[in-house]
């Protein structure tokens, strides 16, 4: 009996710590969006004159929307779309961006760059050719996962995909054999820092 006594007093003090701790946690965030985005925003746009309090009201407007979401009601649940879609699409747009922006362009205008004539060293043609290649067997990889090709497909397609999936799994093995690399360093160099510690103080 009293085993059972402790389990339940156990149970009960490491749910009242849990909340307790998810309660500061959310209020500490709530806190911190309120001191550092809604009321600098909020001022800003009072200063703005007429402009900034149609686009303080428009905010009104969504954030109102966004509570909909957690009524009861079907019909009013979908008002709270709106704000949900701009909020996705504003999202997708920047990321598409900043990748066409930072990733994509630099990558295409450095492969424009490249000397093709024989006498440049290198294989910086053969390199571009390559490139594109593998690109497009990736591109084609994941195509075939949402929808398989046929079998009556053509030969050269087939390969291509096939080409893709190890382009995949060795970019997978690369990518992940470059992070194990990175947290065994950062262990050796803990390692080594707690070494110097226990020397020093054995030492002294």
């Amino acid at each position: 009996m009293s085993n059972f006594l402790g389990v339940i007093l156990a149970n009960s003090g490491y749910q009242a710590a849990q909340h307790l701790l998810l309660g500061a946690l959310a209020g500490y965030v709530a806190a911190v969006l309120l001191r550092r985005a809604l009321l600098p925003g909020l001022t800003s746009q009072l200063e703005n004159g007429p402009s900034g309090w149609l686009m303080l009201l428009l905010s009104l407007l969504l954030i109102l929307l966004l509570a909909l979401r957690f009524t009861s009601r079907a019909h009013w649940r979908a008002a709270g779309l709106i704000p949900l879609a701009l909020l996705i699409g504003a999202g997708g747009a920047l990321a598409l961006a900043g990748a066409l922006r930072g990733t994509l362009t630099p990558q295409i205008l450095a492969a424009i760059d490249l000397h093709f004539l024989p006498a440049s060293p290198g294989f910086d043609a053969l390199a571009v050719i390559l490139a594109t290649v593998m690109t497009l067997a990736v591109i084609l990889f994941f195509h075939d996962r949402a929808q398989p090709a046929d079998e009556n497909a053509p030969t050269w397609l087939l390969a291509l995909i096939k080409l893709g999936y190890w382009g995949v799994m060795i970019a997978a093995g690369a990518l992940l054999a470059t992070t194990a690399g990175a947290r065994l360093t950062l262990l050796i160099d803990r390692v080594h820092w707690l070494g110097e510690i226990w020397g020093s103080l054995f030492s002294g």
